[in-house]
């Protein structure tokens, strides 16, 4: 037995908490959501956007820690735009950056090609 709830937007208030009694989501209405919670199969479907208030695990692995991970190891950069526009040589650093990743880029890609 599966359960859907819809909530149109023109009845949402600025968020929701959608329970089962021990676990909700809790998301903002931009639009029409749509929840179907299976308990048989243990699925839940949302269709719209969901923020979650807390960490979602797959199979006991925490996706914000990878994510957190993943972005240190490919030293994915956080630019403070504010300190940006206060600081030129900030601004000129990461623009310098920008540039020489896509040079090197471009070039890795053209190795890739010619050692086909």
């Amino acid at each position: 037995m599966s359960y859907t709830y819809t909530i149109p937007n023109s009845m949402a208030p600025n968020s929701y908490v959608v329970s089962n009694g021990s676990s909700g989501i809790d998301w903002t209405a931009l639009s029409t959501v749509s929840i179907t919670s299976d308990p048989v199969h243990n699925t839940l479907e949302v269709k719209g956007d969901a923020n979650f208030d807390g960490d979602i695990k797959v199979k006991g692995k925490s996706i914000t820690n990878s994510l957190d991970r993943i972005e240190e190891r490919l030293a994915i950069l956080r630019p403070n735009e504010e300190l940006e526009e206060k600081w030129e040589q900030l601004r000129g650093l990461r623009n310098a950056y920008i540039e020489l990743e896509k040079e090197i880029l471009e070039k890795q890609a053209i190795w890739s090609i010619l050692k086909k």
